[in-house]
């Protein structure tokens, strides 16, 4: 079968989409514990209606067809092979973000998962991201509270069950904006947490809330932003942890901190895919140069991150991602090479580079009537590899700030040392119930 073209017609009448650019990692690296899967909650006022949830499950998904797909395997690629059916609902697993059965036939790539007055949908990267997943959920929310009697709810925002599909919304954002640049330039490897891994099943979360007021009048008296403050406390406390082996005699290999920062690509190109569309800045620090105080983190990472979010800057990475693929000795690789080669790559090298991942959504917003019903929102994100042990998300909702980490070690000395940092700055941080 040939390679499917980029044609107008509908997934329902082809059958089969193209992986996205980004999406094409997945398959190759996936596994019971390395998922690529995360989740998205909404706390309600009130208990679920399970009646009313499926039927608006039915009619969201109807909506979003190239969401209600498999992963289907060619000759020379990987491809999303279309159903007409609904995703799973399920009671909420203890533990979030587990696998998909993505080597089975018919297996839809999201779930919905619902547990008191909470409802949750878990996509795999291979789908979408955190941007296009949340653009589901709002259309799932307003079609559920529609249907359990909240009649005169804004729709401002939401796209709605009857409005039409745009190509756009399918469209694969990294090869629409591609042009030829010169490549970034190579990072060397990163420093990793020393901890050792849990026993499986590995995955803990811890989640917390701040405020979002207090976290922003701390940030803008530094005149940075939100994200560069949060990931300069990540940094901080990476140097902490560091420091701390270093005392106890524990010789490091590496000395270069560097954290993953994705940036939503839709804010800085022309698409409007509800696909798989963020690249990475990459803001870092070199203890061979020294120990840092916080404030010279916090210059650092702000210098970084307005350099590095420059689309300029972010064009060379997106054009060294998709020139890989656009290569003809990739193009004509057998699958099975291409996917022993992929995960070679991340393995020896893609897992490398980074110390930690903090991911922010940003602020989330829901059309009146409906932040009446919603009490909050909030992201887990994908369970971390075995080299970087903990990632971090988080949203910000109803002034609010949800933070959640994923950890797969014994230790939450970083959890610790990064709240403590707003503890100790007269930030009032609230823990939350975890899911284990």
């Amino acid at each position: 079968m040939a390679e499917p073209g980029n044609d107008t017609k509908s997934i329902q009448e082809k059958g089969w989409l193209k992986l996205d650019n980004a999406a094409k990692l997945f398959p190759a690296i996936t596994s019971e514990e390395l998922t690529s899967v995360f989740r998205i909650m909404a706390t309600l006022k009130r208990p679920v209606r399970y009646s009313a949830l499926r039927k608006a499950v039915e009619i969201t998904s109807g909506r979003f067809p190239y969401f209600n797909v498999s992963l289907g395997s060619g000759l020379f690629w990987h491809f999303l092979e279309y159903h007409d059916q609904i995703p799973r609902i399920q009671v909420e697993e203890e533990i979030p973000c587990t696998a998909f059965a993505i080597r089975r036939r018919n297996e839809l790539l999201y779930r919905i998962l619902v547990r008191s007055n909470r409802i949750s949908v878990e996509f795999i990267h291979i789908l979408t991201d955190g941007a296009g997943a949340f653009e589901f959920m709002k259309t799932l929310l307003h079609t559920y509270l529609s249907l359990t009697g909240n009649e005169t709810l804004s729709s401002e925002g939401i796209i709605l069950p009857g409005s039409a599909i745009s190509a756009e919304e399918t469209e694969d954002g990294y090869n629409k904006c591609f042009k030829k640049l010169p490549p970034p330039d190579k990072l060397s490897k990163a420093w990793h947490l020393p901890f050792p891994l849990n026993n499986k099943p590995r995955l803990r979360v811890i989640r917390a809330e701040i405020p979002v007021a207090q976290i922003l009048e701390l940030s803008r008296g530094q005149n940075v932003s939100l994200t560069e403050y949060f990931v300069a406390v990540y940094l901080f406390s990476l140097q902490s942890i560091y420091l701390e082996t270093e005392k106890k005699g524990r010789k490091q290999k590496y000395r270069v901190l560097r954290t993953e920062v994705p940036v939503n690509m839709r804010n800085k190109l022309p698409s409007r895919t509800l696909r798989n569309f963020s690249l990475f800045i990459m803001p870092e620090i070199d203890l061979r140069l020294g120990t840092y105080t916080f404030e010279e983190v916090l210059k650092a990472v702000h210098l970084y991150m307005q350099a590095g979010s420059e689309i300029k800057q972010l064009a060379r990475f997106l054009s060294s991602n998709v020139s890989h693929e656009k290569q003809v000795i990739i193009r004509v690789l057998p699958l099975f090479i291409k996917r022993m080669a992929i995960a070679a790559i991340y393995i020896g090298l893609g897992s490398k580079r980074s110390s930690g991942i903090v991911t922010n959504l940003g602020t989330w917003s829901l059309p009146a009537g409906m932040t009446e019903e919603v009490d909050s929102l909030e992201i887990i994100p994908t369970p971390p590899n075995s080299r970087v042990k903990v990632s971090c998300a988080m949203v910000s909702y109803k002034e609010k700030l949800r933070v959640s980490f994923c950890n797969i070690t014994g230790s939450h000395d970083l959890e610790r040392l990064i709240l403590k940092h707003f503890t100790d700055s007269g930030i009032h941080v609230k823990l939350l119930s975890n899911f284990n």
